[in-house]
C-alpha cells in the first residue's frame, strides 16, 4: 500500500537579504527529489525551491507536486491528477525538476571503488523516452496554464567522488540528458535553467555523500542562484551566509508524524511510500515557521 503523507515544510524568511520582487506571485515546484529538497541523508530539507522562494517571496508557495524518485512520466500523471491541475491552474511562475530518476538508475555507483558502469544501449533509450516524456510533460502544463512561466531545471553531474577516468563517459549521459530537457523546454516556449557549470565534476562540497547523488544546502544554494541568474538577470545572489541559518531537515518519520495529526493520511493502493510536501503562503514565508 501506498501511504500519501501531505505536510509542509522549511517555509523561510529571507534572512535579511533583498527580495527580488514578486507581489501577489503564485509560485509552484514540481518534479523529483531535488523539487522536493531531499538531503544526502534521505531527509527533506531546504531545496533550490525553498531558496528561490526565500528570495522573490511569493504570496503563495507551493511544492505539492515535488515527489522524490518521480520519473517525468509520473510527474505527468501529478500534474494531470485533480490536485495537480488545481495547482498548476493557479500558479504564475512554475519549476520543474524532472529526469534524472528516467536515468540515473541505468548508472551504478561503486561508492567503495569509486567506479561507474552502465550498459550506451539502454541509456540511449531511456534519454529517447525522456525526450518524448518531456514534450508531453510541457504541453500539458501548457494546456493547464498557457499564462505561467515555466522554468526548467538542468542537471548537474552527480559524481564527483568516483576517479576521474569514471566521469567523462556518464558526464556524456548527463550532458544529453541536459540538451534533451533544454531542447523540449525551448520547443514548448519554457525557459531551461543550466546549472551544471556550476557544480563541474569535482564538487564534493555541494554533494558530500558518494553513495547519493543528493546535494547538501551548498549545492541547493547554486541551483536556487542559477535560476535568480536567469528569472531576474543582474539581481543579487542568495548569499552564503543563509546556510548557516537554514532549519534543520526533516525526517520521513516526522513528516508521518506531522501528516497524522492533522488527520490527512490517505491510502491508495500502490508498492511504494511518496511523500508530498505543500508550500506556503507568503505570511508563512516570511515568519520563517513550520506550518502546522
Amino acid at each position: 500500500m501506498k501511504r500519501s503523507i501531505v505536510g509542509c515544510l522549511l517555509c523561510l524568511s529571507l534572512f535579511g537579504t533583498q527580495a527580488v520582487y514578486a507581489s501577489g506571485l503564485h509560485y509552484t515546484a514540481i518534479g523529483d527529489s531535488l523539487a522536493a529538497g531531499q538531503t544526502p541523508n534521505r531527509e527533506i530539507g531546504t531545496g533550490y525551491a525553498d531558496m528561490i522562494a526565500m528570495a522573490i517571496q511569493p504570496e503563495v508557495y507551493s511544492k505539492e507536486l515535488a515527489v522524490p524518485g518521480y520519473t517525468v512520466d509520473q510527474v505527468i500523471k501529478q500534474v494531470e491528477s485533480d490536485a495537480g491541475k488545481r495547482v498548476i491552474r493557479s500558479a504564475d511562475l512554475i519549476t520543474i525538476s524532472a529526469g534524472a530518476n528516467d536515468l540515473l538508475p541505468l548508472i551504478q555507483n561503486d561508492p567503495s571503488r569509486g567506479i561507474l558502469t552502465f550498459n550506451a544501449i539502454t541509456t540511449a533509450f531511456a534519454l529517447n523516452g525522456i525526450r518524448e516524456d518531456y514534450a508531453v510533460l510541457l504541453d500539458k502544463v501548457e494546456e493547464l496554464n498557457p499564462d505561467a512561466n515555466v522554468y526548467v531545471m538542468g542537471y548537474y553531474f552527480p559524481y564527483p567522488h568516483v576517479f576521474d577516468q569514471h566521469k567523462p563517459a556518464v558526464l556524456e549521459q548527463l550532458n544529453m540528458l541536459n540538451s534533451i530537457i533544454k531542447q523540449e523546454a525551448g520547443s514548448a516556449g519554457a525557459v531551461f535553467v543550466p546549472v551544471a557549470d556550476r557544480f563541474g565534476t569535482d564538487a564534493v562540497d555541494y554533494l558530500p555523500n558518494p553513495g547519493d547523488v543528493h546535494p547538501g544546502p551548498a549545492g541547493y544554494l547554486e541551483m536556487a542562484n542559477a535560476f535568480l541568474d536567469v528569472y531576474a538577470t543582474g539581481s543579487p545572489e542568495i548569499p552564503k551566509s543563509v546556510l548557516d541559518q537554514l532549519p534543520e531537515p526533516v525526517t520521513l518519520a516526522e513528516l508521518r508524524e506531522a501528516a497524522a495529526t492533522k488527520q490527512e493520511v490517505q491510502l491508495e493502493p500502490a508498492e511504494e511510500e511518496v511523500v508530498v510536501i505543500e508550500g506556503c503562503t507568503k505570511e508563512e514565508i516570511t515568519e520563517g515557521r513550520l506550518k502546522s
